[in-house]
């Protein structure tokens, strides 16, 4: 994925990782937008917006093989 960065998201995630916003939620992260960074769970769903500084990157999660092993376990 090429990088969009800018004077504004330097040092901040890529468009496309997956984050951790300030309050514990995983979603991954979709794009920045004046002063806002918009995610969306990672198996779909309504996007949120965070204030950019709040996000973390959260490497090696997987959340597509965390969905389907929270489906098997349901079952």
């Amino acid at each position: 994925m090429k990088s969009m960065e800018s004077p504004e998201t330097h040092g901040l995630p890529e468009v496309g990782a997956l984050v951790r916003d300030a309050t514990g939620r995983i979603g991954r992260l979709m794009a920045y937008t004046r002063a806002r960074a918009w995610l969306r769970p990672p198996t779909g769903g309504r996007e949120w917006d965070v204030e950019p500084e709040t996000i973390t990157e959260v490497p090696g999660w997987d959340g597509a093989a965390t969905g389907k092993e929270a489906a098997t376990k349901n079952r």
